[in-house]
């Protein structure tokens, strides 16, 4: 299949960069659309880390103010896993996970099982997140968490019973994408 660019011009450029192409792509039938107009986000990539504390059988998410959330009409704050960009020139994945996880939720954590790298929304923006289930025990909390001043988060750390996890899975009250399937990933395959 193939795709030709016929304009491209960068929109922003900020922590997002924004790009919008007027392009034609190849159809299934071998013919190519007419032109039509395209935006992508530029975000880049990243992790996001559920935690599980074993010794506990708990998870370790966080709580935190996302505006994207608020401007939907809800009051903002939202639990979901650990997550962060992947930013450092070198950095693997793991790499990230274990620091993201240090800055957020305080745990030292060595153990990561990788679930997948998935697209947050395709039809839209680049960004990919690779997805790890975090293993510890509760004496590896060595950090505060809460997230970094410099990044002006404000995170409050939260733990979920095993018994709570599935509950809100069954009552449909985890709203976001990453959480959920790592959650569900953990109830299908760890046991």
């Amino acid at each position: 299949m193939e795709v030709k660019i016929l304009k491209k011009e960068r929109l922003l450029d900020d922590f997002f960069k924004v790009d919008a192409a007027e392009l034609q792509f190849e159809k299934f039938d071998g013919k190519f659309s007419e032109p039509v107009r395209r935006l992508n986000l530029e975000r880049g990539e990243a992790v996001a880390v559920l935690i599980y504390v074993r010794d506990r059988d708990s998870f370790v998410l966080i709580r935190q103010f996302r505006f994207a959330v608020y401007e939907t009409g809800r009051d903002g704050w939202i639990d979901e896993i650990v997550a962060g960009v992947l930013d450092k020139e070198g950095e693997t994945p793991v790499e990230c996970a274990r620091r993201e996880v240090r800055e957020e939720a305080g745990y030292e954590v060595d153990e990561f099982e990788k679930i997948g790298t998935i697209f947050v929304s395709p039809g839209i923006t680049t960004e990919r997140i690779h997805l790890f289930i975090g293993f510890c025990n509760a004496q590896d909390k060595r950090f505060t968490g809460g997230g970094l001043a410099e990044e002006h988060e404000d995170i409050q750390v939260v733990e979920w019973t095993r018994e709570e996890a599935w509950k809100k899975l069954q009552n449909k009250e985890i709203e976001d994408g990453k959480t959920v399937l790592a959650l569900q990933y953990f109830f299908l395959y760890e046991k």
